[in-house]
């Protein structure tokens, strides 16, 4: 359900006819920059459900009365979905979720929906739950493993006896909160992946998958990388409400985002960015494992330099790109090859990199010789692209998943 607002603004007196979607959370901070003198306004949407009332206070600028269509400035806000730029021109006669098919509109309700399931303290217990699995404290795991999946697993799956219980335990409550924000068709297909092609039965006495699990990865690699991949889940915990607009590509015609975080999400898309590159010599080795039957055997067209998956480790991000493409097998090089961009990487960590909030299109110079060398790319696509190489970071979880528990079959 949509509603309308007049506000005037303090500075240039230029009137905004605001077209805002009703909330399904209490309060709604609105915050936008008026289209003629850039002054921000800001004001506070605030819903009773329990009286069925809602109430929309102006912080910033001065709510008036004024006609259906009137205004110097048409803006559309929602904290969910892609809505029109700000315009000049009166709004569409129809509304956001009615400009597109209806398909696509249940579609993308039900993605919304998922992620709107859980409650703030369900996802304090989530930023528990990943603290207690870096320590590795089996007493908070089963405690919070227990409250966020009660009624979804049966009492049976609660038998907390080995170490693998609290793991399983640990990845279920995190897939089960943060999968509807991935896409987790592409996720699963890894899993898959690891499961029938390398972590099978068959190759339980192959030297080579003996000498990955426990020489390759480590005990000590093993916690290192369970420490950063929980500070990332904690860290999109905390950034998810800025992602709501990005659906993994199932996104309509609009493209502007009402609310933006571009510093604190370029951040983000960085250190994940980082990590799966420092990481990527493991799926190289397992690249060359699948394809030629051992952890060294480097495909053809890579480089003199490289010679084995070590010397893969020590080049620069892009050039590991380019090798890792030559496997011929797509899904473990789907980690890196959508959102494992070097350009956006280099240019968006700049400080010289800027959003346009009119247009709401990044520009980055990421070539450092040619330092005035411009690319750009839109805000909705840089919001899938943080979905997707969040997800790869992911995929690297289930790596270090998958290899504690082999070590565990090894021993046995």
């Amino acid at each position: 359900m949509w509603t309308r607002f007049h506000i005037k603004c303090n500075n240039c007196d230029k009137v905004t006819n605001l077209r805002i979607q009703i909330p399904e959370k209490e309060e709604l901070p609105v915050k936008y920059n008026c289209l003629g003198c850039k002054s921000e306004i800001k004001a506070l949407f605030t819903v009773d459900f329990v009286k069925d009332s809602c109430d929309f206070k102006v912080e910033r600028g001065e709510l008036i009365d004024g006609d259906f269509m009137e205004g110097d400035y048409f803006h559309e806000f929602s904290d969910t979905i892609p809505i029109k730029a700000p315009s000049d021109q009166p709004h569409d006669i129809l509304m956001p979720t009615l400009r597109m098919p209806t398909e696509k509109l249940m579609d993308l309700k039900e993605t919304k929906d998922k992620r709107k399931m859980f409650s703030d303290e369900d996802w304090q217990d989530l930023i528990d739950l990943t603290h207690a699995y870096f320590r590795f404290d089996k007493k908070v795991i089963e405690r919070l493993s227990r409250k966020l999946l009660e009624g979804i697993y049966p009492d049976s799956f609660f038998n907390f006896k080995i170490d693998l219980d609290y793991q399983l335990a640990f990845y279920s409550a995190l897939n089960f909160m943060v999968y509807p924000w991935i896409d987790f068709d592409n996720h699963s297909e890894f899993v898959d992946w690891l499961n029938d092609n390398i972590f099978n039965s068959a190759n339980k006495t192959n030297a080579e998958l003996i000498n990955f699990v426990q020489n390759i990865v480590s005990d000590d690699m093993i916690k290192n990388l369970r420490e950063e991949i929980s500070e990332l889940i904690i860290r999109f915990i905390d950034i998810k409400d800025l992602l709501y607009f990005a659906y993994n590509e199932k996104t309509t015609t609009d493209s502007y985002v009402s609310v933006e975080g571009f510093v604190q999400l370029k951040n983000f898309f960085t250190d994940c960015f980082e990590f799966i590159g420092r990481n990527s010599h493991l799926i190289f080795r397992l690249q060359n494992f699948k394809e030629r039957g051992m952890l060294d055997a480097i495909p053809t067209g890579v480089p003199r330099n490289v010679s084995n998956a070590s010397d893969f480790s020590t080049l620069d991000n892009r050039r590991k790109l380019d090798i890792l493409k030559l496997s011929s097998d797509l899904i473990p090089q789907k980690i890196y090859t959508k959102s494992f961009d070097n350009k956006i990487r280099n240019g968006i960590n700049h400080y010289k990199a800027k959003l346009d909030l009119k247009t709401q299109v990044i520009s980055y110079y990421p070539i450092t010789e040619r330092p005035k060398e411009e690319y750009q790319l839109k805000y909705i696509d840089f919001l899938n692209l943080t979905l997707d190489i969040f997800n790869s970071t992911l995929k690297i979880g289930q790596l270090i998943k998958f290899v504690t528990i082999y070590k565990v079959v090894l021993s046995s």
